[in-house]
């Protein structure tokens, strides 16, 4: 919450410039494994160049671009994968070939063909289960439906079909084998360094406790960035590592323990900037025992056991802290169960099973993403066809899939980070290189130099959270549109100019398809989400989990992910707003403002919900009598009744409904629990307080909601 009120003032003090320069202060920030990802990116995305530049390969540009999207994702070199790229490559080959020498000959039937063409196109993107496939087939498809512009000669363009085919398999293979070398010879192990970084950030804080100076505002962002990205990257590690079952086991456990202290140090550093001396010394001891699991990591000595103070503490998530470090040690020599991890893990989401998602043909978002992107591309290629200008066609085609494969929401911002990567690779990367560089260089080397510094720059920007990083992508489209589809260096500022100009039409075609025909503000979006997730952490509330239920720990997982999922697209959403334009923009962002502020709050009340849960999961709860149970249902219920309460009131608020008729009930322990010496006969001493902190929360929360309008300017 202090976070929270702290960006607030800091906006409202420095306006727009002050709160765009922490964005990009916080998103261009160093992480644990970043400069990896980089490296793959560009490594990939260089050797493709090299190759199709080298052989005359026709449209280079599409193989690196592929290098360039799928070196992030978590594809092994599986028979699997190989099977679903080789199938969307023969589709490919046959569809369009065969297609257009059928339909082509007839203008009519042409235009007719094309149109259909793109919105299978799109309809694969949306429903297609792999990204990477997905990925492949759409910048296939739309340059393949872009040579077949004109109808004819049919051989010529059957040729340049398959060229376009090969350049993306490239891509393709060569993002495969960069990756394997990687894995093969990566000398440091990344599952180490990212927990060590995290440890450290949380040892830092505790030091800051036991000798009682203020948190950093390094240290306090440190923690907020890792509780942001979370630990998936990580796990994906783990998934491809070759460890023993065993051990994998273990690591996945210690994973989860540091991914729960993270969110524990996050939600503390943003409450209480203080602890009370006998908490202090608390900290301290904590802080030494983290060192002392951050050495095991480095050189395998085994940490010793760690024992719970069980004195009373007036932090209880320090006192929750404690309990997760100490369990450390525990999983490390085998001594803890390790299934009661399983459903306290943030797992990565993991790939469906079948070619298509399991809704492709019955989820009607799908029918509507792909008539949007047919009328986007339609319209590209009516403009083009009108004005009998062909250079801009197939960049913006692609450029209308590109800008559909991003998942930052419906709002302004995505068409400011298009257009600002438009400009940063196409203007000033592509078209100053053109001017200032190319002129004065006569080598493939001195080219190479030149590619790799816009590609390092495009992959850092590309590795940001998904706020930035279609900026990245954007500037590496531009710059390789420009410069990759011709075996010589492009000084032809018409040409460039051409390319350049088909990104911002296709751009613009997309969001008169998707955000004009189908607006969608991001402040109504953010709302949605955060009411959506209110309702998610009302259902985990009540949730019955029972540790040794394969199905009741997949249904927390679930749960888990997507709540954590939701909180990240608010503050996706809520970053957007201050892009937005028009009367209401002042309302929104108070409206914004005051979400920020209750989602801080609500980021502890979901830690100690979890902390609550851990109980039943490390079979706390059987050791409770069956009235202590019945009261902590009655206390779970009521917390779940007032987070369905606020998500009603705010949703009357956000469409404009009555509110006057609805009301948000008090959380409320029961009475047995109220009374000090009833309660420490029924319940464990670290229980109870974590129920009151959750109880505050959610009071403080409720009369925030009820004392303001949430579009009311103050």
């Amino acid at each position: 919450m202090a976070t929270a009120a702290t960006i607030s003032s800091v906006e409202n003090r420095g306006g727009f410039i002050s709160w765009f320069w922490e964005f990009l202060k916080g998103e261009l920030t160093p992480y644990p494994g970043r400069g990896i990802m980089v490296a793959r990116i560009v490594l990939a995305a260089t050797i493709t160049m090299i190759l199709t530049m080298t052989f005359r390969i026709p449209g280079g540009a599409l193989g690196a671009i592929i290098a360039f999207l799928i070196s992030r994702e978590n594809f092994a070199a599986t028979t699997k994968f190989t099977v679903s790229i080789a199938t969307v490559v023969l589709m490919a080959t046959i569809f369009v070939p065969v297609g257009g020498t059928m339909f082509a000959s007839v203008p009519i039937t042409h235009f007719f063909w094309e149109c259909f063409s793109i919105f299978l196109i799109f309809f694969l993107l949306r429903s297609l289960a792999n990204f990477a496939v997905a990925t492949i087939l759409g910048v296939i498809g739309t340059s393949a439906v872009a040579l077949w512009y004109l109808p004819g000669p049919a051989e010529y363009n059957v040729e340049q079909t398959l060229w376009q085919v090969l350049s993306p398999a490239i891509g393709a293979a060569v993002t495969l084998v960069v990756e394997a070398v990687f894995h093969a010879f990566q000398k440091q192990d990344q599952i180490t360094i990212g927990l060590d970084a995290r440890l450290k950030a949380v040892e830092d804080l505790l030091t800051c406790y036991s000798i009682g100076t203020p948190i950093p505002k390094e240290t306090a962002a440190r923690l907020t960035q890792f509780a942001t990205i979370g630990i998936g990257t990580i796990r994906r590690f783990l998934a491809r590592s070759r460890y023993t079952q065993l051990y994998r086991a273990q690591m996945d456990a210690v994973i989860s323990l540091v991914g729960r202290s993270q969110d524990f140090a996050a939600a503390m550093a943003q409450a209480q900037p203080y602890v009370s001396p006998a908490d202090s010394q608390l900290a301290a001891k904590l802080a030494k025992e983290i060192a002392e699991v951050r050495q095991f990591l480095k050189t395998g000595q085994q940490p010793p056991m760690l024992e719970t103070t069980g004195t009373p503490s007036n932090a209880s998530l320090l006192r929750e802290l404690e309990g997760m470090v100490a369990l450390l040690p525990r999983v490390i020599q085998g001594s803890a169960s390790l299934e009661a991890f399983q459903a306290l893990s943030h797992e990565p989401e993991q790939p469906e099973s079948g070619f298509l998602l399991p809704d492709a043909f019955i989820n009607p978002d799908h029918l509507r993403f792909a008539l949007g992107g047919c009328l986007a591309g339609t319209l590209c290629y009516v403009v083009c066809d009108g004005l009998a200008w062909r250079g801009p066609l197939a960049t913006s085609l692609l450029t209308c899939v590109l800008t559909a494969l991003s998942t930052i929401g419906a709002s302004r911002q995505k068409q400011v980070l298009r257009v600002a990567g438009t400009v940063i690779g196409g203007f000033i990367f592509g078209l100053g290189a053109q001017i200032f560089i190319l002129p004065n260089i006569d080598s493939i080397t001195a080219f190479t130099l030149l590619f790799v510094a816009v590609s390092t720059v495009a992959a850092w920007v590309g590795t940001a959270s998904s706020r930035l990083s279609y900026c990245g992508l954007q500037i590496a489209v531009s710059f390789y549109f420009i410069h990759l589809n011709d075996f010589t260096f492009q000084t032809s500022l018409t040409i460039g100019r051409d390319r350049t100009v088909g990104v911002l039409l296709g751009i613009a075609m997309m969001w008169l398809a998707f955000e004009r025909l189908q607006p969608t503000t991001a402040t109504d979006e953010m709302l949605r989400i955060f009411t959506r997730n209110l309702r998610s952490l009302a259902e985990l509330a009540v949730y019955t989990l029972r540790p040794h239920d394969a199905d009741s720990i997949v249904g927390v997982r679930r749960l888990r992910n997507k709540i954590f999922s939701n909180f990240a697209a608010v503050n996706s959403q809520a970053d957007a707003v201050p892009f937005e334009l028009g009367a209401l923009r002042m309302k929104h962002m108070a409206a914004r403002d005051r979400v920020r502020l209750w989602q801080a709050q609500l980021r502890t009340a979901y830690v100690l919900q979890l902390a609550l849960l851990q109980y039943r999961v490390f079979g706390a709860t059987e050791r409770l009598s069956a009235q202590a149970e019945a009261l902590l249902r009655d206390f779970d219920q009521s917390c779940s009744q007032t987070l369905n309460d606020m998500a009603a009131y705010l949703e009357a608020e956000r469409t404009g409904g009555v509110t006057a008729l609805l009301s948000i009930r008090i959380p409320t322990l029961p009475p047995a629990l109220t009374s000090a010496a009833d309660a420490n006969d029924l319940l464990p001493a670290n229980l109870l307080p974590l129920a009151h902190e959750l109880m505050k929360i959610l009071k403080r929360v409720r009369e925030q909601i009820l004392a303001t309008p949430l579009f009311a300017i103050q």
